[in-house]
């Protein structure tokens, strides 16, 4: 091999100890330019691309739907309630007391309550894989939000900004370019924005749809299933089919492919079936009549759907919890339900740290400046009561539960906050009952424990045999 021949090698083939960078006439080329920052992956153009097609999906696609469904389903629930844990016990049942009617008309258009921004929020991470939030203060002086989809966020022309957010020089938002109906737009200071999104990297400005990696998948579902089904109706039009040998058919028989019979004796089918009933055909000895059975959809094509619907639902939820878990058993039915309960819970992590947190911020904090609650010391400590968990085996973890909390294993607070359950209200609750059932024992002079629990206060009446 001479000096040209090796020199060629090196630059076709590569030389590096790494496989997976070395290049092969027989591998496609990578798209793409050499790694740099997300933001410059993730441009303007490229991101706008991702949402129309996935807004498309999201309208248009079962599944695609059911996907999104289910992480606002499963993450959000009834909403993800804020719990106070002040010193005050007092000022925290009146801090959670008004930020619960505060949740009842929180978007700045009065049209959705804070649990409804929450769902709106969890979708539209899927969807369009960011949310803006702006904190406003409406015209009667209360804490509102105002919830912007992601295409009012963007580039006017100007070279300010990054895709509608204008950075520092460490990369720390400044503003976020709001875009109106006019062609105009209006600068919102980062401070009062919340940028509701998952981040994949640390250079990343604007968030991608979490299922932009399936959406060509998606798509080729939707026209192969179209075309498919277009297949099947022009199959099921087809009823039977004449075999015949020969080119031509005379006109003695009752399928002709050169004219048409003109006369009719007494002993053509279609006499004898007026005289018999039912449908009678007479065949020439070439001629073979035969049912036509389609074999479309076939099991290769169904298949390759399920392929494609499971390599889509990768990165977000198990396929079999969202479509189908007829093929699992017992341990693979825990084990998906296991990784979707971890996927919601970081899905529940994402809302609370960049949306449910900052807004427990801004409510109460306005409510102590203007005077409606007190001031106390550490009042944004708060942690905070998802839905409850998603399980298989309810019954056994629920007497798992209930033996961990008799142990001192587990408090009561964490035992209610897995059920999505208010640990002061259930326990108030308890108080209220407690009281109830002691001023009944009192005022009829029966047993306490014949209230609570029936069998047993009986058996405690009834009198014992003389020893």
């Amino acid at each position: 091999m001479n000096i040209l021949q090796r020199i060629a090698v090196r630059l076709i083939f590569g030389t590096g100890p790494y496989e997976a960078a070395n290049t092969s006439c027989r591998r496609g080329s990578i798209p793409g330019a050499a790694p740099q920052d997300a933001k410059f992956d993730l441009t303007a153009s490229v991101r706008t691309e991702l949402v129309r097609r996935s807004r498309y999906l999201v309208k248009n696609s079962g599944f695609f739907r059911e996907l999104v469904g289910n992480m606002a389903l499963y993450a959000v629930g009834d909403g993800i309630r804020p719990q106070a844990l002040s010193p005050d016990p007092e000022w925290n049942r009146a801090a959670e007391e008004y930020f619960q009617r505060w949740t009842r008309n929180a978007d700045i258009s009065g049209r959705f309550s804070f649990s409804e921004c929450q769902h709106l929020a969890c979708r539209a991470l899927d969807t369009d894989g960011e949310i803006f939030v702006h904190r406003v203060i409406d015209e009667s002086g209360l804490p509102k939000l105002q919830l912007i989809e992601a295409h009012r966020i963007g580039d006017d022309g100007e070279d300010e900004t990054i895709d509608g957010v204008k950075l520092d020089a460490v990369g720390r938002p400044l503003a976020y370019r709001l875009l109106d109906d006019e062609g105009g737009f209006d600068d919102l200071e980062a401070s009062f924005v919340l940028h509701v999104f998952e981040p994949d990297s640390p250079s990343q400005v604007r968030g991608a749809p979490t299922l932009q990696h399936s959406i060509n998948h998606l798509l080729d579902e939707m026209e192969l299933l179209a075309l498919e089904k277009h297949a099947v109706k022009d199959n099921a039009d087809v009823s039977r089919v004449l075999k015949t040998n020969r080119t031509d058919t005379d006109d003695t028989g009752d399928f002709q492919i050169q004219g048409a019979a003109t006369t009719h004796e007494a002993s053509d089918p279609a006499t004898l079936q007026r005289i018999m009933g039912g449908k009678m055909v007479r065949l020439n000895p070439e001629e073979d009549l035969e049912s036509f059975q389609s074999n479309r959809p076939s099991p290769t094509f169904t298949g390759f759907l399920e392929h494609l619907r499971r390599d889509s639902a990768l990165g977000m939820i198990p396929f079999e919890f969202a479509a189908d878990s007829s093929k699992v058993g017992g341990a693979g039915v825990r084990l998906v339900v296991a990784k979707a309960d971890r996927r919601f819970s970081r899905r529940q992590t994402v809302l609370i740290e960049r949306m449910i947190r900052p807004t427990w911020m801004f409510v109460i904090g306005h409510a102590i400046r203007t005077g409606k609650l007190p001031p106390v010391e550490d009042w944004t400590r708060v942690t905070f009561t998802t839905p409850r968990r998603i399980t298989v085996d309810a019954g056994r973890e629920a007497q798992q539960n209930r033996a961990d909390v008799e142990m001192g294993l587990k408090t009561l607070a964490e035992h209610f906050a897995e059920l999505g359950m208010d640990f002061s209200e259930e326990m108030e609750i308890r108080a209220q009952n407690a009281k109830a059932l002691l001023a009944l024992a009192e005022k009829y002079g029966v047993p306490l424990e014949l209230l609570y629990r029936p069998s047993g206060g009986f058996a405690s009446l009834t009198p014992k045999p003389p020893a």
